[in-house]
Order: C-alpha cells, then structure tokens, then sequence
C-alpha cells in the first residue's frame, strides 16, 4: 500500500475565508459598469471553475477592462481583511507533522496571496507555491499544476488535492487522476464529482491516514 507524501492545497475559500472580499470586489465592479449584480454563488462557482485570465471575460465580456479596473482596486484596498478558515492551521500543521510535503497552487495572483499567507503565518508551511499568471496557462493547466513538482510528477497515488471548486478536481486529475478532497462546509458545490466531501477540514486527516 502507499502512503500519502504530497499534500497539494488550493487557497481562497480552502484555507483562507477571502470569498466576501472577493464577491465585494465584484460587485464594486458590477456597480461601476452600471450593470445588475449576479449572487454571491455564482461568483463562487466561476472563480472556483476557470483560470485566472479567463474569469473577468467571462462575467463581464467585451467590458472586461473597465470591470478589471474596479475589481482590483477593491482587492487592493479590502484583500488583507483575510481571515483563515475554521481548522485551517491545525490541518496544516498536522501535514507538516506527519512529515508531508505541502504545497499551493492558486489562481490568485502572487502579489496578494503572498501577502495574505503571511499575515495568517502560513507561508511557512509550503514546499512550493504556484499562483496565477506566473506561467503561460493557469491552474488546473499542467503548465502551472505541474510546476510545484518541477514537472517531474510524482506517483498519483501520494498525492492529495484538497480545494473547493471544480478547477480542484481538475487539477487532481492533471496529476496522473491523483484524489481530491472539496470542502464544502454549506453543501452548495456544483462541479465533477471529487473522490471526497468534506465539511469539515478537519476530517481530512482521518483521509491523510488512509493507505
């Protein structure tokens, strides 16, 4: 049997409660184009499903740049109000204990989520990070997905993607179909089916000592 070595973790709305920044960030974008907001789950879903470049484009179009404009300047001025997650830390700990490699593959950009995973004091746990724009395509593309391993992919079955959108699951299955884990604490997740549902993070070390 194998253990798992590679615990790979997604970062909004996984480890880190940035989702109200986020949802206040678009609708400040909404309200500067004039345009009627979407609900705050439909925000979820699309910054859960598609890469970075893409999700600007697809909710707002052909005004993507203005939208742009709004948007990051609400992160900019709101994005350190980030709070971590209930049992965030001690899940991360307990991979760091058990002396799993830990990583992040994100599709927030480096300049906030470093910031933001230094203020919760959880920079220090990871490996490697990967975040968004920093390679030709983003997460759950190989071409940022892969970079944690250096390319050279470790064996599925000792990796464990643990996130809370569709692109998680993908990106799982870009490691050679390695498990993944959604957490879902309101059962509102819409997306390929993960091998496993959490509401809690915490009842992911119960999936970390499984062989």
């Amino acid at each position: 049997m194998i253990n798992y070595k590679h615990v790979v973790f997604d970062w909004d709305g996984t480890l880190a409660d940035t989702y109200p920044v986020i949802s206040g960030a678009y609708n400040a974008a909404f309200d500067a184009l004039g345009i009627p907001r979407i609900p705050y789950e439909e925000i979820k879903r699309i910054t859960g499903t598609l890469q970075n470049r893409e999700m600007l484009g697809a909710v707002f179009g052909e005004r993507k740049a203005e939208a742009s404009e709004a948007l990051y300047k609400y992160i900019e001025e709101h994005h350190m109000d980030v709070k971590a997650l209930p049992g965030a830390k001690e899940l991360l700990e307990f991979c760091r204990d058990k002396g799993l490699d830990i990583y992040l593959v994100t599709n927030k950009t480096r300049k906030f989520v470093d910031k933001e995973m230094a203020k919760l004091g959880f920079d220090v746990f990871f490996k490697k990070t990967a975040a968004a724009r920093e390679y030709e395509q983003d997460k759950p593309h190989p071409a940022t997905t892969h970079s944690i391993f250096d390319g050279k992919i470790p064996i599925a079955e000792t990796i464990l993607m643990i996130g809370d959108g569709d692109a998680d699951v993908q990106t799982a299955k870009s490691y050679g179909n390695a498990k993944s884990v959604i957490y879902d604490p309101e059962g509102t997740y819409k997306g390929s089916t993960p091998d496993y549902m959490v509401k809690s993070l915490l009842d992911i070390k119960a999936i970390l000592e499984k062989k």
